[in-house]
């Protein structure tokens, strides 16, 4: 499981990847703590044909965990605790920023 890096403070955290054809990421969301009590906001962008996907589920790796789609222009249920990237038959970049307050 892939995690954020985080960039100038304490709340602000990106992933950044080259994606090969065909590849599947889980990545982990940040964790929360007293100093960080939620995510604030997430957005993402990509240049190639990638699907997204985001789960409450605590093991994102196991057979169990349930994914559901984040379709382009929806916002994406701050609650997850992971995500799913599923890239298509293009290798692509993609960007996916999270904001916790």
């Amino acid at each position: 499981m892939l995690e954020f890096t985080r960039t100038t403070n304490a709340f602000n955290y990106i992933f950044e990847r080259d994606l090969a054809a065909n590849e599947e990421v889980i990545l982990k969301m940040p964790v929360v703590s007293p100093n960080k009590r939620g995510i604030n906001d997430i957005g993402w962008q990509s240049d190639g044909d990638v699907k997204l996907y985001g789960t409450l589920s605590s093991n994102p790796e196991g057979e169990g965990a349930m994914w559901q789609e984040i379709l382009p222009d929806d916002e994406v249920n701050k609650t997850v605790f992971a995500i799913k990237i599923v890239n298509g038959s293009s290798a692509c970049k993609i960007a996916i920023r999270a904001i916790l307050n």
